[in-house]
């Protein structure tokens, strides 16, 4: 995933929170494992999977929201 799709990713499930948005891009973005992400950013990694489930949700074509 690019710089640009995460971006548009957090804005559109309107992800708060540094920590968060820096363990997700280090997953998605940079590779890195959960486990990894979690221990360099000091987030859980239960907190951090859910997190992730919840980005892979589909957006909405027309509105760009995340689908239910």
């Amino acid at each position: 995933m690019t710089e640009k799709q995460f971006t548009k990713l957090v804005e559109a499930h309107r992800l708060r929170g540094k920590k968060t948005i820096k363990a997700c891009r280090l997953v998605l973005v940079k590779g890195l494992t959960a486990y990894a992400a979690g221990k360099e950013t000091g987030l859980d990694k239960a907190a951090l999977s859910r997190v992730l489930a919840k980005l892979q949700r589909p957006l909405c074509p027309t509105c760009g929201r995340p689908l239910e």
